[in-house]
Parts: C-alpha cells; sequence; structure tokens
C-alpha cells in the first residue's frame, strides 16, 4: 500500500539544500541503448515506483525549523517519464542535463526517453532527494518493475515502502566516545588548495568524460600486484593530476576527500526508503615532485586504508546531526554562509567520488541492453573541484560536470586527461 502522508526531510536533504551556492543540487545518469524501451510499460513502472518511493512523487516544503516531504497529487507518471524524438541524442541529453531541478516545484525524478534508430535514457535526480547510491538503486527497481510487468501487462510484485532516509540509522552502529571523536576532529580549517576560479554567474555548463585504457579487470591486478586496491589506484591517479596540474605546495600535507556511502554500517538496508546518505573522508596527502606514481600508491593504500578502517564519513554526519538543533532555516543560513567564505577564500578540498559498476546485471531492461553508461554528479562552483569516477561492464571512467565560464582556459580538462592518463600509467609501471 502506498505511503501518502508527508515525510519528514532528513539533515542530509537540509545540507544539500543548503549548499546550493555550491552546485546545482541534481545528478544524472545516462544509458545509451542498442534498441529501444517499451515506453508505456516504463512509465508504468515509474508509476508503480511512485507507489513504494514515495519521495519521488513528493515537492519538499520548508518551514522555519523543519522541512517535510509533502506526496503530490498532480503528478502523473507520464509527464515525468517522456518519449522525445532526437536527430542528435547527444545534443539533446546535454541540453536536458543542464537544466537542474528545484524540489520545491519540479519533478524531483525525471526520465527522458531520447529515441533515434536507437533509446538513450537519461534519469535526473534532485540530490536534495537523494544521492548517487539512491539514484543507482532507483533505476534498479525501475528496471526490476519495468521486466515484471512483461509484455503481457501483468501486475508485477511490488517491494514493501520503505521510508527511512535518517543518517542517525547508519550512527548507531558507533558508540557515543566515537561519535564525540570524530566530530570534534573535523579539519575543515585545513583547506589549503586554491583553486582558480573567475567570478560570474555560472554558465555555460559543460559535462565531460574520459575513458581509460586499462581495464577493470587490468587495474585490478596491476593494483593487487602492488599490493593495493582498484580504489587506492583511482585515488592515486586523482592526487598525481592535482599535484601536476594546479599549484600545490611541496612537501607540505594536502587534505582530499572521498566520498563515503553510509549505508555500509545500516545492517537491515531493506528499511531504507530512497535517500541521502553520503559523507566525506578526509585523507592528507604530501606533495612529494618527482615521486613515482608507485610512491604515491603507497601512500595512498596507508592513509586511505586508515581513513577507512576509522569510522569514516562519521565525523561530518555527527556535524550535521548537531547543527541540526538550529532548526531548519538557520541551518541553511549557516552553511550558505559557509560556502560563501570558501568562495571569499578560493580554498576547498580537492574531492572524489567512486560511484561503482553499472551494468546490464544492475540495470537490465530484458528486450534491450545497455552498450554505455555514465553517471554526472552535480554541476559544481569553483573553488570545489570535484571529480566522479565510475565503470560499465570493464570499462572505467571518470566525469566532470562544471560551469565552464568560471574556469580559467581547460584547467577542468587537463585535470581531467591527467587523471586517466595517471591510471593508465599503471599498466607499464615496474611492480616492486
Amino acid at each position: 500500500m502506498a505511503h501518502r502522508g508527508s515525510i519528514t526531510a532528513s539533515v542530509q536533504d537540509w545540507f544539500f539544500i543548503a549548499i546550493s551556492y555550491g552546485h546545482d543540487q541534481t545528478t544524472r545518469l545516462v544509458l545509451e541503448l542498442d534498441g529501444r524501451v517499451d515506453h508505456p510499460r516504463l512509465v508504468r513502472a515509474l508509476g508503480l515506483l511512485f507507489e513504494v518511493e514515495p519521495i519521488a512523487r513528493s515537492r519538499l516544503v520548508e518551514g522555519f525549523f523543519r522541512a517535510v516531504w509533502e506526496p503530490r497529487e498532480d503528478l502523473e507518471p507520464s509527464a515525468a517519464c517522456l518519449l522525445l524524438s532526437s536527430s542528435d541524442p547527444v545534443r539533446d541529453v546535454h541540453d536536458y542535463m543542464v537544466a537542474p531541478i528545484d524540489p520545491r516545484r519540479d519533478p524531483v525524478v525525471q526520465v527522458r526517453v531520447f529515441r533515434s534508430t536507437r533509446d538513450t535514457v537519461c534519469v535526473k535526480v534532485s540530490h536534495v532527494a537523494m544521492d548517487g547510491s539512491g539514484l543507482k538503486q532507483f533505476v534498479q527497481k525501475l528496471t526490476i518493475l519495468y521486466r515484471g510487468i512483461g509484455p503481457d501487462a501483468r501486475q508485477p510484485t511490488l517491494p514493501p515502502v520503505a521510508v527511512e532516509r535518517r543518517q542517525s540509522t547508519a550512527l548507531q552502529s558507533f558508540s557515543f566516545g566515537t561519535r564525540l571523536r570524530t566530530f570534534l576532529t573535523q579539519p575543515f580549517h585545513e583547506k589549503r588548495w586554491r583553486f582558480p576560479f573567475l567570478a560570474g554567474t555560472p554558465s555555460e555548463i559543460t559535462f565531460s568524460e574520459r575513458t581509460s585504457v586499462i581495464t577493470v579487470l587490468q587495474l585490478r591486478e596491476a593494483a593487487r600486484a602492488r599490493g593495493a586496491t582498484i580504489t587506492d589506484a583511482i585515488l592515486t591517479a586523482f592526487v598525481r593530476a592535482i599535484f601536476e596540474e594546479t599549484e600545490t605546495p611541496a612537501h607540505v600535507p594536502l587534505p582530499f576527500t572521498v566520498a563515503v556511502d553510509l549505508r555500509r554500517f545500516v545492517s537491515d538496508q531493506s528499511i531504507l526508503g530512497m535517500c541521502n546518505l553520503s559523507s566525506l573522508s578526509w585523507i592528507e596527502l604530501v606533495h612529494d615532485p618527482g615521486a613515482s606514481i608507485e610512491n604515491t600508491l603507497a601512500e595512498v593504500h596507508d592513509r586511505l586504508g586508515a581513513a577507512l578502517a576509522d569510522a569514516p564519513g562519521i565525523g561530518l554526519a555527527m556535524v550535521m546531526e548537531i547543527t541540526s538543533v538550529l532548526g531548519y532555516r538557520l541551518f541553511v543560513a549557516g552553511n550558505h554562509l559557509r560556502i560563501r567564505m570558501a568562495q571569499r577564500e578560493g580554498r576547498e578540498f580537492p574531492s572524489l567520488s567512486n560511484i561503482g559498476p553499472i551494468d546490464n546485471r544492475l540495470f537490465d531492461f530484458g528486450n534491450t541492453r545497455i552498450t554505455r553508461a555514465r553517471f554526472y554528479g552535480p554541476v559544481i562552483y569553483p573553488p570545489t573541484f570535484y571529480i566522479v569516477a565510475g565503470s560499465f561492464e570493464n570499462s572505467l571512467y571518470f566525469t566532470i560536470s562544471y560551469p565552464g565560464n568560471l574556469v580559467p582556459g581547460n584547467l577542468a580538462e587537463a585535470i581531467l586527461d591527467r587523471t586517466v592518463a595517471e591510471l593508465d600509467c599503471l599498466r607499464f609501471a615496474p611492480q616492486p
């Protein structure tokens, strides 16, 4: 049975509203197919998913002390899942992705099928409603329902309604002492990296991606031979790109942030609805000019391993929990001020998020297969710099989303190029 009442917005929902000065609050997933989807069946699947994931059919309503998600009775699934004829799907997908979602007015989940000789499916969601992992789970559930309906239009079995969205569900795994310690040791004041940027209103929105030559299997073998993991290698490539393409002080610890999915700390994830449960872990790495990729990889392995073994992401989650006592409006205003200060100072933490695999085993449309998949994070406004890593089948890729008018020259593209080049170096670098 559908959940018809309002749902309390979580503190992470507050946070992603609050940092709207820093990015456009919208994430995107682009799936290129080798054939065509059954659009009426996809619309019906989305309507069924609206019933069991009520956030997707809600709008954010803001109060002074709290915000809630209220169900929209005016939103039909056919209005949120459109079929569009396209003579140039690449151009049309880009133009569609440029427009951000305002969760107070727009559908927080939007599906577009761009049809030429084959279909390209673009799913766009508000980050205020769900994070990247939430988007992946949403699309996976959508394809399960799509297959369940089948060509005979039968009624599939619906999963139970889940509305648990609080990050406190993940925090329960940790003692009060651990939570307090991680809260007190957050390194917000240690911003040492300056991303050069230009003044102005964000425009010329750019979505770029690069695919590495080294495959997932090759990278796993290369990393394992050096006592490291794929995640270690991906972060190493990004770190070296930042060191080489931007001005970073030598022999000074530079904090990087790595996205952490707090779902890992929820023992029964079936209770979770679509939500934001993302956080950050800080890792300090030293720019040693001339260091080999082997040395950087070894340092990243040690530092990242230590960070992930020590309640990763819990400190930032605790900051949100504690400051949420201020109430919604003051919480949002305080974070607006923090972002304005970062923009005036021009300093932030370079950040990486590994969204993981997207493939036909996860997103199975049944009658057609995905030939290419790319995840794009929110359009980030400088001085923040954020890059997404992911994989499709056996290929690794990186994406960035940014306003071209605020980034000098081709700096963002140079960092992306260098990241892929560094990763591909692991195919040839000598093993210890």
